[in-house]
């Protein structure tokens, strides 16, 4: 059964797409958000994984004849909290797949947001619009955003991902701006081989993570990689003759109810996605408070790294307070 005949493909139209997990971070430099690719044929391959989802489809029409396409769209640990699981995707399954066109015109590939079954039901793929069907599968089963009037909760909880982490922007030097120009973000891609991420680059991240009291320190437990960032309170001389890594050496203090952190001995070679180089004399300043109602955590970091920015590089994100959102294992499968 095919959903149409003609093109099997159609690029060039434009939609808007939730400001949610459907732009994922990793995709950014790889397809182009603002074309909208459309493929119909056959599943031939499933690997349901982080850090992405993965699939391969045969796509035959006319003009190209058969060729194999990726399909690539977010995590599990995204769709398994709408209630998506990997039974609804089989292997011989004729499908209809759109979203995120490809940057470069030689790479046979799709960011998924959309997927139309044979049975005609939609799987929403990291987006809550669908493009087909009234029958779909994957809206969002996570609890409402809640308060705590009270302040009793405080920072000690998990917070879900819910605001913006990058800037439009950035005060590069020259060392910084060649770099950036040498950038593949196909080969050269930071997160490739489920590479976890270091500071600040990790604080992007569109999953849960949780502050842990452990009295002299706080864990942070982030859900992407698994990682946990350690942020001593009372640091001595052995924690700061700690090696470099990834994450860095974290000191926090309070300022009434806002935890600072002060970290340094960062081992991480990339700021961002897009090419920015970090160098070994980069340090972060991060400021993070509950606000009045309890609801929302803010965040603020101060980046210095006078090897590539010229002058300190300032970024904010929020984070929401969902009753019964927990860390789930990541387990980055490469």
């Amino acid at each position: 059964m095919k959903f149409f005949s003609g093109l099997a493909m159609m690029l060039g139209f434009f939609v808007l797409f939730s400001s949610g997990t459907s732009a994922h971070h990793s995709s950014a430099g790889i397809f182009d958000r603002s074309r909208t690719q459309e493929i119909e044929g056959t599943i031939t391959e499933v690997l349901w994984r982080n850090p992405h989802i993965l699939f391969t489809i045969e796509v035959t029409n006319e003009d190209t004849g058969t060729q194999l396409w990726e399909v690539e769209t977010t995590s599990v640990s995204v769709v398994s909290r709408t209630g998506l699981t990997q039974d609804l995707i089989e292997v011989g399954s004729y499908v209809k797949v759109a979203g995120s066109a490809a940057v470069r015109a030689d790479h046979r590939a799709v960011w998924a947001t959309n997927m139309l079954l044979p049975n005609n039901q939609e799987i929403l793929l990291g987006t809550s619009r669908p493009r087909w069907s009234s029958e779909t599968i994957g809206a969002s089963t996570r609890s409402a955003i809640a308060t705590d009037p009270t302040g009793e909760l405080g920072l000690f909880r998990v917070w879900t991902s819910a605001g913006r982490y990058w800037n439009d922007s950035y005060p590069l030097t020259a060392v910084a701006i060649a770099a950036r120009a040498t950038f593949d973000p196909v080969a050269d891609k930071p997160t490739a081989n489920c590479a976890p991420k270091g500071v600040p680059f990790i604080m992007e991240n569109p999953y849960p993570m949780e502050f842990v009291d452990q009295g002299d320190e706080i864990l942070l437990r982030i859900e992407e990689y698994d990682l946990v960032r350690r942020i001593v309170l009372a640091p001595d001389a052995n924690f700061h003759a700690q090696p470099d890594n990834l994450l860095g050496r974290s000191v926090g203090h309070w300022e009434g109810e806002m935890l600072v952190v002060e970290t340094d001995g960062i081992n991480y070679p990339h700021f961002d996605k897009t090419g920015i180089p970090q160098s070994k004399d980069v340090k972060t300043l991060e400021y993070f408070s509950v606000n009045a109602d309890g609801s929302q955590l803010n965040y603020r970091v101060v980046v210095t790294d006078p090897v590539n920015f010229t002058e300190p590089v300032v970024m904010t994100k929020t984070w929401a307070w969902r009753p019964g959102e927990m860390i789930r294992p990541y387990n980055c499968i490469s």
